[in-house]
């Protein structure tokens, strides 16, 4: 019997958390989780449903992945391994305690008695789970008739075994992201590293290979040009290519190189939200927000300073040079609806990408 969970695997632009919202609100009669990782996506998804809506429905429990994981699966039948109440959680921003042997439940998986380790919140869940005999993932479904996980992309190591569990279980698991947008990670555990940032679309491929949900590719995007469209293709050019859904143009729209000298004149005349990969990239004194930080949002237009590596992605289009931080190059592409700017002194590699001139 075909499975009813889903995998949608939008493009940036796509409208993935209208899709979402609107879904969620066609289902009155449902008892549903709409989970996120960041605070900031909690925050955007409650908006979308004041736009909507003008409010959450009741039948609605919209939370941040770890809360959920918190409340929902981990203290429940938390006695199984653990005495006293998980209280929280001691983020890691690497591995914990890898000598320290399982059987040592309180060293292995807690910082302190009520404070578990991030990367040890999914590893502890199941095996809670394993050692009630599924008593986790019965009550999870017996809670909600559907899990809604939007950014699917930034989950990580065991994470990703207690969604495979909700599947195998028969919850109905509705997940929704861009593996070309996993500039995140929900913790930074060796479990599943294969699977990490992008390499999320293999296990997101495996679960639709084995029939836990069917998968779905929606590469079209309301947010900027074709220029732009094609230009971030490039960056992922294994993957489907990326089609503008916007019919709309202004007197500058397309993908530039602007000189040094230019850059003054140009801000003036544009009005450019100005990225950086990180604040190490000087900028001029242009006030410049992060590509990481910029993620999910859309402006007019952008204009870029670029890293060194990037600078010579621009004058060779090799990809080597931008391997590494090719997520966050992505999400600085599909910020702008008109126009994408790249402040650079060099030659240009790229034939659509055209040099400004005053």
């Amino acid at each position: 019997m075909p499975s009813d969970s889903q995998i949608i695997v939008a493009a940036a632009g796509g409208g993935k958390t209208t899709h979402l919202v609107r879904d969620v609100l066609a289902r009155p009669g449902e008892r549903i989780a709409l989970v996120t990782y960041t605070l900031n996506n909690v925050d955007e998804i409650e908006q979308k449903f004041y736009t909507e809506a003008a409010h959450v429905p009741g039948n609605v429990e919209i939370s941040p992945w770890v809360t959920f994981l918190l409340r929902e699966m981990a203290r429940p039948y938390q006695r199984a391994l653990h005495g006293p109440r998980i209280e929280g959680m001691t983020f890691v921003g690497g591995r914990s305690t890898d000598r320290i042997a399982k059987t040592d439940v309180r060293r292995f998986y807690f910082s302190s008695p009520h404070r578990i380790y991030s990367d040890k919140l999914s590893q502890f869940i199941c095996a809670v789970d394993d050692a009630t005999g599924g008593a986790v993932m019965a009550r999870l479904k017996q809670r909600f008739d559907a899990v809604y996980l939007d950014e699917v992309q930034d989950v990580a190591g065991y994470d990703l075994d207690v969604i495979e569990r909700m599947l195998k279980v028969g919850i109905r698991v509705v997940l929704i992201g861009d593996h070309r947008q996993a500039t995140f990670r929900t913790n930074y555990s060796g479990r599943h590293a294969g699977y990490g940032g992008y390499g999320i679309i293999k296990k997101l491929e495996e679960w639709a290979a084995a029939k836990l949900a069917s998968l779905e590719y929606a590469n079209d995007s309301h947010r900027y040009n074709q220029a732009i469209a094609n230009f971030a293709s490039t960056i992922f050019p294994d993957d489907p290519k990326i089609t503008s859904l916007r019919n709309d143009g202004s007197d500058h729209d397309g993908v530039f190189i602007v000189r040094p000298d230019l850059v003054a004149g140009y801000v003036a005349r544009f009005k450019p939200q100005v990225l950086r990969y990180t604040k190490a990239t000087d900028c001029v004194g242009h006030t410049a927000m992060n590509y990481g930080v910029s993620k999910g949002r859309t402006f007019e237009r952008v204009l870029v300073f670029p890293h060194k590596a990037a600078c010579k992605w621009l004058e060779t289009a090799d990809l080597k040079h931008i391997k590494a931080v090719a997520s966050h190059m992505y999400v600085g592409v599909t910020r702008a609806k008109h126009s994408l700017a790249y402040v650079h002194d060099g030659k240009c590699a790229f034939a659509d990408v055209t040099t400004y001139e005053t």
